[in-house]
C-alpha cells in the first residue's frame, strides 16, 4: 500500500508540474496584419528585424499550425530578395521568461523556391547573454507535402541536444546559405514563472537612458536621449497609460494603477516596471 500511496503521489506532483508549466502555442490567426508584436497566454512578444524585415503577414492557406493549413504568420515578404542575405528574426519577450519547444518554418531561395541548400541558426538568450546557439544545416522541406511546405524546428532534439528546458527571454533565427525567405508560424513554448528585469530596470539613474525607481509606489523618472512617446501595458497587453517624453528627465506617475507588473514601450527600448 505504501508502495502504490508514493507512487500515486509522485504522478499527481508530475502532472501537477506538467500542468503549471503553461505550455502555449500561438498560431498568429489573431494578430493584427502588419504588426511588430504578438501576445500569446498574456506575454507580449516583439518581432526584432536584422537586414530583412519581419512582421505578421497573412496569406489564405500559407501557413501550417502544425497539423493543417491556416492563414496568418510572421515573414519577411517584400525583403527576401539576393541582397538581403543572412537576415534573422529575434522574437524577445517584454514580461514573462520563456522556453522554446517548437516551430515551423517555410524557408525558400530569393526566387521563392523551396531548397535545402541553406541552413538556419537558433539562438536563444537571456537578459544579453546567449544561453545556446545551434545550425540546422538538413532536414528542410523541399516540396509542399503534408506540411504545405513547412519544416519543423524541434528543440527536445535540435541537433541530438534538448534545447526545450532553457529560460530565455528572446529567440533567434538566422538565415544562412541560399535562404532568403522564411515563414514563422505554429511557435510552441513554455511560459516560465520569472519576469523581464533587464539591466535596464536596475540603476538606471546611473545611465544615459531608463527609468526609475524600480519598484516604484508611483513616481518615476523617465531618462532618454530622444524625445519620444512611451506606452505603458498591463501584464495582459492592454494599454493603460501614454506618456510624452522630452530629451533629458522626465517626471510621470503611475500611482493610478494598480499594483503588478508593467511593460513600458518606446519606439527603440522596453523597459519591465514593478509597482508596488
Amino acid at each position: 500500500m505504501k508502495s502504490i500511496t508514493t507512487l500515486f503521489s509522485m504522478c499527481c506532483i508530475f502532472f501537477g508540474t506538467i500542468l503549471n508549466a503553461q505550455t502555449s502555442t500561438e498560431q498568429f490567426e489573431t494578430e493584427s496584419v502588419g504588426s511588430s508584436s504578438f501576445t500569446d497566454n498574456g506575454v507580449i512578444f516583439n518581432i526584432l528585424s536584422t537586414v530583412a524585415t519581419y512582421d505578421i503577414y497573412v496569406l489564405p492557406g500559407g501557413g501550417w499550425n502544425g497539423t493543417a493549413v491556416d492563414n496568418r504568420f510572421i515573414d519577411n515578404t517584400g525583403t527576401a530578395t539576393s541582397q538581403y542575405a543572412n537576415s534573422s528574426m529575434t522574437i524577445k519577450t517584454t514580461s514573462n521568461l520563456f522556453k522554446t519547444n517548437r516551430f515551423w518554418v517555410y524557408l525558400t531561395n530569393a526566387f521563392g523556391a523551396l531548397v535545402n541548400t541553406g541552413t538556419i541558426t537558433i539562438t536563444g538568450r537571456l537578459s544579453g547573454v546567449t544561453k545556446f546557439t545551434q545550425t540546422k544545416t538538413t532536414g528542410f522541406a523541399t516540396s509542399l507535402g503534408t506540411t504545405n511546405g513547412f519544416t519543423l524546428v524541434d528543440m527536445t532534439n535540435l541537433n541530438g541536444q534538448n534545447y526545450s528546458n532553457i529560460v530565455i527571454d528572446q529567440l533567434t533565427i538566422t538565415l544562412g546559405g541560399d535562404f532568403r525567405y522564411m515563414s514563422f508560424d505554429a511557435f510552441t513554448w513554455v511560459k516560465d514563472t520569472g519576469i523581464v528585469l533587464s539591466a535596464n530596470d536596475v540603476k538606471a539613474s546611473k545611465k544615459e537612458t531608463g527609468i526609475y525607481p524600480n519598484p516604484t509606489s508611483g513616481p518615476i523618472t523617465i531618462k532618454t536621449a530622444n524625445s519620444g512617446k512611451y506606452e505603458v501595458y498591463s501584464q495582459s497587453g492592454q494599454l493603460v497609460k501614454t506618456i510624452e517624453a522630452q530629451k533629458g528627465a522626465n517626471e510621470a506617475d503611475l500611482s493610478s494603477l494598480p499594483k503588478g507588473v508593467y511593460t513600458v514601450k518606446s519606439s527603440s527600448e522596453v523597459y519591465k516596471i514593478i509597482k508596488k
